[in-house]
């Protein structure tokens, strides 16, 4: 009955990690461009941890990610869906490495549900963006952290440095496990190895530093914000009370009522139950409290490194009954969050209405006229259609560049507004050509608002 019980438990995590996904997986510029990338990446068999560039050429990433992605964007065909897929997969995967972790520290069926409705993992599992397979790596290197794997803290170093090339946030849990495996193996080679491991990882942003002064990576997480020095400052007081409370309320399906008693709770327990466990907040703590002192704003990937952690603190402390009552009021909190996560679409998300623009548009293209698209009267901000522009690329035919309006036979406007006549006002002078003629064509996208405008016209 146990395996039973276990198989229909694992079965209903799969379901929450690929249900309407197609209709609820964010899928904005950035996921955009990193298809571009990775289909650029394979077929110029360029190599590098370095080199994803932003349109601008001026921002450069570590294409790690992309890799990470790739063999599912091959598969897939470099469909949008094939990222998505990428994340499904390394979501179950972390989902996974949390049920062995729970068989080698003690096994808990409230903890395996409370990992599969955990809002940050169910998320990460459904949104293909670097920062979500943070989760992935750090999970994987807490398994190997309770294996007799020799030379073990030199992958484990290696793994949570990755995380840095998913995220540069990801330093600061990276670090904060130091003085935990001083703890748990009190050898200083543990910190030597570790501390290898984590150098690898980080060479080659180092040597892009050193071979391109004054360089971006480095300089980067020193200089991208101005600290304040004073712990006692006000703005530090207020953004530390502000990721926290973020932080808290993300851990609590995204309610930020459930969020003060999760916070409640969870003071409460470090403050009374005195236990050497509660080392395992120490990431937690660490990154609030740096990001406290670089940043004055909160985003849900900020936090993201820290979830695994949260998750493990209450692996090792789950005897104590104060404990056992946050798990079941986590598990309702994050339950009461999953028809949101499963069913909200918007503009951001709906990756199929994404496919059909951009399969309406390569059709009509295929004597590769010059046209270009602009997106209006929506809530889309990117009135560039940067993202339909990518999705053209994938599909071999490209507009013209993100300025020329002037120089073209076709214009796509994709919009919201359901009237040509009101739409063809609006002041963006990308459609000063274009605004006293008739569309062509106009499609309504299935299970969506979007409308697309094909309008024409003869060069002179």
């Amino acid at each position: 009955m146990k395996k039973i019980y276990f198989i229909i438990l694992f079965i209903f995590a799969i379901f929450l990690r690929i249900y309407n996904i197609q209709y609820t997986s964010r899928f904005t510029r950035d996921e955009s461009s990193n298809l571009v990338s990775i289909k650029n990446i394979y077929q110029n068999k360029k190599i590098t941890l370095i080199g994803t560039m932003d349109e601008s050429g001026i921002e450069v990433f570590s294409s790690f990610f992309l890799y990470l992605l790739l063999p599912f964007c091959v598969l897939f065909g470099f469909d949008p869906m094939s990222s998505v897929y990428g994340a499904v997969f390394y979501g179950i995967s972390t989902y996974i490495f949390i049920a062995l972790i729970l068989k080698k520290v003690h096994w808990s069926y409230p903890l395996f549900i409370l990992s599969m409705v955990f809002t940050p993992l169910l998320i990460s599992s459904r949104w293909a963006w670097s920062p979500h397979l943070i989760p992935f790596l750090q999970a994987l290197s807490l398994l190997i952290l309770f294996s007799n794997l020799p030379y073990k803290y030199i992958f484990i170093g290696i793994l949570m440095g990755l995380t840095i090339h998913l995220h540069w946030y990801a330093v600061f849990t990276t670090l904060s496990i130091i003085p935990i495996i001083l703890l748990l193996d009190k050898k200083i080679k543990t910190f030597w190895q570790y501390s290898f491991g984590v150098f690898f990882t980080i060479l080659p942003f180092i040597l892009f530093d050193i071979t391109h002064p004054p360089g971006l990576f480095i300089t980067r997480m020193l200089y991208f914000s101005q600290p304040f020095i004073k712990l006692n400052h006000a703005p530090f007081l207020l953004n530390l009370w502000q990721l926290t409370v973020g932080l808290f309320k993300y851990f609590s399906g995204n309610q930020i009522v459930f969020g003060y008693i999760t916070l409640t709770f969870t003071l409460l327990i470090t403050i009374f139950h005195r236990t050497k466990n509660n080392f395992w907040l120490l990431p937690v703590a660490f990154q609030i409290i740096i990001l406290s002192l670089i940043r004055a704003l909160y985003n849900d990937h900020y936090i993201m490194p820290t979830a695994i952690f949260y998750l493990f603190w209450l692996f090792k402390n789950q005897n104590h009954w104060s404990v056992k009552s946050l798990i079941y009021l986590l598990i309702i909190f994050n339950f009461l969050n999953i028809p949101n996560i499963l069913n909200s679409s918007d503009w951001s998300h709906n990756i199929q209405a994404q496919k059909q623009i951009t399969d309406y548009i390569s059709k009509n293209q295929k004597d590769n006229s010059s046209y270009n698209l602009i997106v209006l009267g929506s809530p889309d901000g990117n009135t560039k259609g940067l993202r339909f522009k990518d999705l053209q690329k994938i599909k071999n035919t490209s507009p013209k560049n993100i300025e020329d309006y002037q120089n073209i036979n076709t214009l796509y406007v994709i919009s919201y507004q359901k009237d040509w006549t009101k739409l063809s006002q609006d002041p963006a002078y990308e459609i000063d050509n274009f605004r006293n003629l008739k569309p062509s064509d106009i499609v309504k996208i299935k299970n969506s608002d979007w409308f697309v405008y094909k309008i024409s016209r003869t060069l002179n």
